[in-house]
């Protein structure tokens, strides 16, 4: 199953759990109605019988009622929960783990996190530690890959070696990959919903603590019917909440067995995931949350973080033993004691930390021998190679430019610097125009950033965006579109938009609209009606990668013709159209992201035929494909080969 059908069956899997979250709403409101009608027939005058007349009114109101207190508790968990990852991990004592420390392990952790976004081809999340939790643990959460925060326990930080915190971040990435961030962080606000109901009934319960009860037979009817309906509310309330996670329960153990599985396919190393479980089994603390209740966040853990007496019927995770074996079929119950023995990794923390890596990065400017097939395979999966590539370039950017991309104050030099035109006389108009909107001094300490940029290579450019996001988005609002409209001035000084300017800029203005406010599921689209959105996308990678219009033209049409092999729109060259290239661009991806990730699939098949009309993806098109990838929420890993001529 590859990314695509994976972010199907995630879609697939929220319709269902919409549905039955509406069949549960449905079912509470009825069981709140039974009770109603049951006090007023309890209440009413014999002599006079209540008529269906007389109870559908209050029944209705009720109903109404019932429905808006679930609505609104719902929606307001989930406006909470469009804070981003961040506010769950700090609601459950997250620290957040600044880009600057000192202490090796935290180093390490930042280290291995950034390796895996960089080879995912996604932004680098916010990364939190809960220090209060001596158990193995760790979860991501988060609305999409740019508001995403990943979180471990100190005793995951303390006890794990590299490559057992590679194998828990590795099953965390496959939850930000695969979807499952939104799906769990839907199952938080559904379940607050319906919680709100036995809320509620403890809420009425409480009142009558306060309340004097009149000796009349009225004041005593009033008060046992506050107390039961207190007492019915509460029960309907958590039997829907039972029911519930009975369901997300079910949902949550098969993603956590496909979450393994993706670990182990990234990393190629089943006994860095399969360690740091067989950890779990070995140690007292096991992976129990001690200083917050985890019960909310169950299903988003790693791990079980607490104990139930009817844990088989609720538990978010397959068993601890039957989840190793599916990694290790070797596996005995006597190897928990031997994990608890073994090393905490405290030895390789520096090395670890310093992110040495034995292969030397492949940094290739024109990439051969790639299919199709291939570059679909990649999305959302990262491998081993990739992993090992993304190791030896983070470990060989430069202290100046890895300590600009992990200050919040220097990010945004480093961002501008990456804008700065190769040809002197350009950069130097550029950096006039930084010194006229900011400051000449700033311009003047974007200058070395440049030169150091400049000696890495353009294969540098888009992960070391991915990684200086991070530091990027903790700026004010107003400071972020100040730079942005800065970075678009810059694109537009010399008279043309660059592909890779195109890139950058578009790429970290979606992050930052994205953190700062989480989309919803795009609009669905058809592929029928999207041509004009083909056209312009097609037009634009065709003549990226053919300078001649005859090869692009061909190539237009040879990639186009897989996608929509009867019919399909003419090639049109981008200089011949009115409007500037990139902003055609925009309004197409914006429009073909509403598209269903089975036709986005066969999207960029198609956009890769096209590239590789030619045999070859130059690092243009790479970063244009790479970048319209991401604009599509289909994450690629940078794009490398066996062959490559620099």
């Amino acid at each position: 199953m590859n990314f695509f059908a994976r972010q199907e069956q995630a879609r697939r899997s929220t319709r269902r759990l919409v549905l039955i979250f509406v069949l549960t709403v449905i079912a509470v409101i009825v069981a709140v109605d039974a009770v109603v009608a049951g006090l007023m027939l309890f209440g009413a005058d014999p002599a006079t019988p209540v008529t269906a007349s007389e109870l559908a009114v209050p029944l209705l109101l009720t109903s109404v009622v019932v429905l808006a207190i679930i609505s609104i508790a719902s929606l307001f968990r989930m406006a909470s929960l469009g804070q981003g990852g961040g506010a769950v991990a700090r609601a459950l004592g997250g620290s957040f783990v600044p880009p600057d420390s000192q202490d090796p392990k935290l180093r390490r952790l930042r280290n291995v996190v950034e390796e895996m976004a960089i080879a995912s081809g996604v932004s680098v999340p916010e990364i939190y530690v809960l220090d209060e939790e001596p158990g193995i643990n760790a979860f991501a959460a988060g609305l999409n890959t740019s508001d995403a925060a990943v979180a471990v326990t100190r005793g995951a930080l303390d006890r794990l070696n590299r490559d057992e915190l590679q194998g828990v971040m590795a099953h965390e990435f496959s939850h930000i990959l695969n979807g499952d961030m939104r799906l769990n962080m839907r199952l938080l606000g559904m379940l607050f919903g319906i919680l709100s109901i036995g809320l509620l009934g403890r809420m009425l319960l409480r009142s009558l603590r306060h309340v004097r009860v009149s000796r009349s037979r009225n004041g005593g009817n009033a008060a046992i019917a506050i107390l039961a309906l207190g007492v019915a509310l509460t029960i309907i309330g958590y039997v829907g909440v039972l029911g519930a996670k009975i369901i997300k329960a079910a949902v949550s153990r098969q993603r956590e067995y496909l979450a393994d599985a993706s670990a182990v396919q990234f990393t190629r190393q089943p006994d860095g995931i399969a360690g740091a479980l067989k950890k779990i089994g070995g140690f007292t603390d096991g992976s129990q949350f001690v200083a917050h209740e985890p019960e909310e966040v169950s299903h988003m853990l790693f791990a079980n973080g607490f104990r139930s007496r009817l844990s088989s019927m609720f538990a978010t995770h397959p068993p601890l033993d039957e989840r190793i074996r599916a990694i290790d079929p070797s596996f005995r119950p006597s190897d928990y004691a031997k994990a608890a023995l073994a090393g905490d990794g405290t030895g390789d923390t520096m090395e670890a930390a310093a992110g040495f890596a034995q292969a030397q990065a492949r940094r290739p400017q024109e990439i051969l021998g790639v299919s199709p097939s291939t570059i679909i395979a990649e999305a959302g999966n990262p491998d081993q190679a990739q992993i090992a590539d993304a190791m030896q370039l983070r470990a060989s950017i430069p202290p100046v430019i890895d300590q600009a991309a992990h200050d919040s104050g220097r990010a945004a030099a480093l961002f501008l610097a990456l804008l700065l035109n190769d040809d002197e006389t350009e950069r130097t108009h550029q950096l006039a125009l930084i010194g006229e909107q900011l400051n000449p001094l700033v311009a003047e300490s974007i200058r070395p950033l440049y030169e150091e940029v400049a000696r890495l290579g353009p294969a540098y450019r888009l992960p070391l965006a991915d990684i200086l996001f991070s530091a990027l988005r903790r700026q004010p609002r107003k400071m972020l579109e100040q730079t942005l409209t800065l970075a678009e001035d810059l694109i537009m000084a010399d008279g043309q938009v660059a592909v890779f300017e195109y890139a950058l800029v578009r790429l970290m203005r979606q992050h930052l609209t994205e953190a700062d406010k989480p989309l919803g599921e795009p609009r669905g689209v058809k592929l029928i009606d999207s041509g004009e959105a083909l056209q312009t996308l097609f037009s634009v990678m065709a003549r990226t990668g053919h300078a001649d219009e005859r090869e692009a033209r061909a190539a237009f049409e040879t990639g186009l013709s897989r996608l929509l092999p009867t019919e399909r729109p003419d090639y049109t060259p981008p200089e011949r159209w009115t409007k500037p290239w990139d902003e055609m661009l925009d309004r197409a991806l914006t429009r073909l992201d509403g598209l269903p990730f089975v036709i986005k699939e066969g999207l960029i098949e198609a956009l890769t035929i096209t590239v590789l009309h030619d045999g070859r993806i130059t690092l243009r098109e790479s970063e244009l494909l790479r970048t319209v990838c991401a604009l599509l929420h289909c994450p690629m890993p940078p794009l490398y080969s066996g062959q490559t001529t620099v």
